[in-house]
């Protein structure tokens, strides 16, 4: 259950290009700024559909913060927007960091390659625990 709208408004656009045109795909600090869960559903659903088989997919995001900070504002905005790890800027963007357990069960259709923990500066210049997926999308058999 989440305390925040799946308003379709706020779903990903679908891509006015052909299926599986891309043979390479990032999404850098993107899963972030889609908070729920159905939207990421539908924005995987397009990166499928638009990534050719044997394309890959670069996931770059943020992990769940442990610092006192963030620990705060997932505590304050948890029972409002439903889960931990999201969190309502100042300016009122609605943002979410990834567990691993979710980025999998998003990436479930894929072969990752490799998963890298990195630190990153945020656009407020706060250090950051972030991940770098790089996965494939099959072949067809």
């Amino acid at each position: 259950m989440t305390g925040f709208s799946e308003d379709p408004r706020e779903a990903p656009p679908v891509s006015p290009c052909p299926d599986a045109v891309f043979d390479a795909l990032l999404l850098f600090a993107v899963l972030t700024c889609v908070p729920g869960d159905e939207s990421q559903h539908r924005l995987m659903a397009e990166v499928n559909r638009i990534l050719e088989p044997g394309g890959i997919l670069y996931i770059s995001d943020l992990l769940p913060q442990d610092d006192d900070r963030n620990r705060s504002r997932y505590s304050r905005y948890a029972n409002r927007l439903g889960r931990h790890g999201v969190f309502e800027t100042g300016d009122g963007a609605v943002c979410r960091d990834h567990s691993r357990e979710w980025l999998s069960t998003l990436l479930a259709r894929f072969e990752t390659v490799d998963t890298r923990t990195i630190t990153v500066a945020t656009m407020n210049r706060h250090e950051s625990t972030g991940i770098q997926i790089p996965a494939f999308w099959p072949e067809l058999t």
